[in-house]
């Protein structure tokens, strides 16, 4: 599309345009797979829990109060579960619907920066069709939510600074979209806004702005919204409350790796260009697009800070901290996803002015040779491994979707037709979520609890404690809704405190053992050799009865 053509589309075409690209690439279909172990399952427990116990404050877990995460979330989740009940779809919604209010967000963010329609546009498409982005849109985690309201907290922010006369009503809106994000992740939501705003003031030598009294009154409606639940916490719950949630989860995640291989200096750096694929081979020519503003000192670098800020200001308290999961550095890939379009926007505007954009056919030609070699990949690979391939539908549909992405990226790149080829780069999204559609069939026993305890309603109709490998707790919890031990021989437990027995020895299972006559495990093919091993000799019978997706059930019965 001619860029003059496209400024003058209106602001209410636009946006329902990547509304519904959004809907197609966030929501749409989000119950065909079961809820997924473990963390889909936990949120959803949690909720389910606190509705069964009409506990609307305490977050649950196997009946008992947990303070993993604070309750706005919950309390998204035991709406849709008192308004609807409990399927994979009303559970996923939430994370959904904020994905796609997060596109229009960064649009509106986009568009208060620069005020160009092509470049709020392509943000909007940047972030909606990367990876990450797709990934936690259809995942129940909090991380989607939060984001989203950081995102809002800055977008609202910056539209104080640049909008003096309304600033303070901005600016206080800020402050209770900020507290809502605290009721969401906890402290986070308030440092990464407040971090990102303070280096983009210190940059600024601006400083006085937040002497307005609008920052004295959005503090305190930040405080009557954040502030009220912890103190009830604590109250109810006292130094509980205080080892969980401020030590356990603010404290000890800085300073211990939950996941130990991830705790490495490149572990954020690789998914900053990992995370925003397929967009990623343009991060190269937008990084020396910025860095030219700031040694030309060209207009508009200020603009450019600010979104350096945003990412910095995300940055500089997740890397230091131990524990590190994609999820905690992506509340500024918006910011990232607007960098990459203001290049792409750059360059574009390039192509009609001059007739060529170097970087932009590179980019396009090595997006089309990286898809074109994953597909043969593919192929080789469903070759050398067929034994493993259940289904080969999926490999045949991924390759022939990836070869006509990069069919069409090449031919369009050829013709210099650089919008319909960025448009094109959306079809790697489209075809990554109909590989995974076809693969449901074969993915869903091992990333879902839900066939193998369809199974086990079969077999056992008691209401026995579940012995169950460390993993799969949650989800069997979820899907069959009964009392759970875990077995995890030599385990140090779990990262958050479960109020579930937990047998880590062989002396313990044995005691667990005699508490029942017979006991029911589901468990992974390791579990079932500790119990083998440990009732060798013991007056009891192990029968190994069906198993699917690597999960077994055993009966243990006391001769």
């Amino acid at each position: 599309m001619r860029p003059d053509r496209f400024e003058t589309l209106s602001h209410k075409k636009l946006v329902g345009i990547l509304m519904a690209a959004a809907y197609a690439l966030l929501m749409m279909g989000n119950g065909f797979v079961s809820l997924t172990h473990p963390d889909e399952v936990f949120y959803v427990q949690s909720a389910k829990e606190m509705v069964a116990h009409h506990s609307w404050l305490t977050p649950m877990i196997f009946d008992a109060p947990q303070f993993e995460k604070p309750i706005f979330f919950f309390w998204l989740l035991a709406l849709n579960i008192k308004l609807f009940g409990i399927t994979p779809f009303v559970a996923r919604f939430w994370p959904a619907f904020f994905a796609i209010l997060g596109v229009a967000v960064t649009y509106w963010a986009a568009w208060m920066l620069f005020e160009r329609k092509r470049l709020a546009f392509l943000s909007g498409l940047v972030l909606a069709s990367s990876f990450i982005y797709l990934a936690l849109a259809r995942a129940v985690l909090t991380d989607m939510v939060f984001s989203v309201l950081v995102t809002m907290t800055i977008a609202l922010f910056y539209a104080g600074y640049k909008y003096r006369a309304s600033a303070d009503q901005w600016i206080v809106l800020a402050a209770a979209v900020s507290g809502v994000a605290v009721l969401t992740k906890g402290v986070l939501g308030i440092i990464f806004p407040a971090a990102a705003i303070l280096i983009f003031l210190l940059y600024k030598r601006d400083l006085a702005f937040l002497k307005r009294r609008g920052i004295w009154t959005g503090l305190c409606v930040f405080l009557l919204i954040a502030l009220p639940w912890h103190v009830v916490m604590y109250q109810w719950y006292g130094q509980e409350f205080i080892r969980e949630y401020v030590h356990n989860v603010h404290i000890r995640r800085v300073l211990e790796a939950e996941h130990a291989r991830l705790d490495n200096w490149y572990f954020y750096l690789g998914l900053m260009f990992g995370g925003i694929l397929p967009w990623s081979f343009f991060w190269p020519p937008a990084a020396r697009l910025v860095w030219r503003q700031f040694r030309e000192r060209l207009p508009g670098r200020d603009k450019l800070f600010f979104l350096l800020a945003w990412i910095i200001g995300v940055y500089i308290f997740v890397q230091p901290a131990h524990s590190k999961l994609a999820s905690y550095v992506f509340p500024a890939f918006p910011a990232v996803a607007i960098l990459i379009a203001y290049y792409l926007d750059h360059a574009l505007r390039h192509a009609v002015e001059s007739g060529r954009a170097k970087a932009l056919t590179l980019c396009g030609h090595m997006i089309a040779a990286f898809l074109a070699a994953a597909a043969a990949g593919a192929v080789v690979a469903a070759n050398i491994f067929k034994d493993f391939v259940v289904h080969p539908a999926p490999v045949y549909v991924f390759t022939a979707l990836l070869a006509v992405t990069a069919v069409c990226i090449f031919v369009f790149n050829r013709k210099r037709e650089y919008s319909k080829m960025l448009l094109a780069h959306a079809g790697v999204t489209v075809t990554l979520l109909a590989v995974l559609l076809l693969a449901r069939p074969s993915a869903e026993p091992w990333v879902s609890c839900k066939d193998i305890t369809d199974i086990f309603k079969t077999i056992d109709h008691s209401s026995s404690t579940v012995l169950t490998s460390k993993f799969y707790v949650r989800g069997i919890r979820f899907y069959t809704d009964r009392k759970m031990a875990v077995i995890d021989i030599n385990g140090e437990g779990f990262f958050s405190p479960h109020p579930v027995p937990f047998l880590n020895t062989d002396q313990k299972v044995l005691d667990f053992l005699k508490t029942q006559p017979v006991t029911y495990a589901i468990v992974k093919e390791g579990n079932i050799r500790d119990l083998k091993r440990i009732v060798q000799g013991q007056p009891y019978r192990l029968e190994e009865l069906r198993g699917v997706g690597g999960k077994h059930i055993v009966r243990i019965e006391k001769l």
